[in-house]
């Protein structure tokens, strides 16, 4: 899957910049298992069909990602966004208006697997490689494979979104 490595302050201003509309996909790795106190390594963010893999790591501004999370008229999707929420306010001091967490929703919607390759596999035919989900995400240059499965993690956020959402309207649950 192609996405563009962002470790410059003016050109994530210039990726993000025409945003003024969501739906955006985000998540975030961390390096909890291998560090004492755990840090933001990555951030993933997907607009369109355009991913962006950024690199906090690497001193950059990130306050062009701060407008967008915090703008209530752009849609965030995450899965599981608690520990990412709480990394984003605690590293950056970013707080994400504008949320949908498609972990709550299918928990809205009845499912008893509501992780995110359970999700995918059951609902769009996608299969998740999840073998670097504990990998320390502090090294650099990250491998091609932690690269491919950072991207997959954002990339279907949107597409399963919308089938539980569509699930929770059927359902008469999507105000809750």
């Amino acid at each position: 899957m192609n996405y563009q490595w962002i470790d410059d302050s003016s050109r994530l201003a210039e990726e993000l910049d025409p945003i003024r509309s969501g739906p955006v996909a985000v998540d975030l790795e961390a390096d909890s298992f291998h560090s004492f106190r755990e840090k933001t390594c990555l951030i993933q963010f997907t607009f369109g069909e355009r991913h962006l893999l950024i690199d906090p790591l690497a001193d950059i501004d990130t306050g062009p990602l701060g407008r967008i999370l915090a703008d209530p008229a752009i849609q965030k999707v995450f899965h599981g966004s608690d520990y990412d929420l709480r990394l984003l306010q605690r590293d950056f001091g970013y707080r994400v208006r504008g949320l949908f967490d498609t972990m709550i929703a299918a928990r809205l919607t009845g499912e008893t697997a509501f992780g995110l390759a359970a999700l995918l596999d059951r609902f769009c035919q996608v299969e998740l490689d999840k073998r670097h989900q504990r990998a320390d995400w502090s090294v650099r240059p990250l491998p091609g494979e932690m690269l491919d499965y950072a991207v997959n993690d954002t990339a279907h956020l949107f597409r399963l979104s919308g089938l539980l959402t569509d699930r929770l309207r059927e359902l008469g649950r999507l105000e809750w």
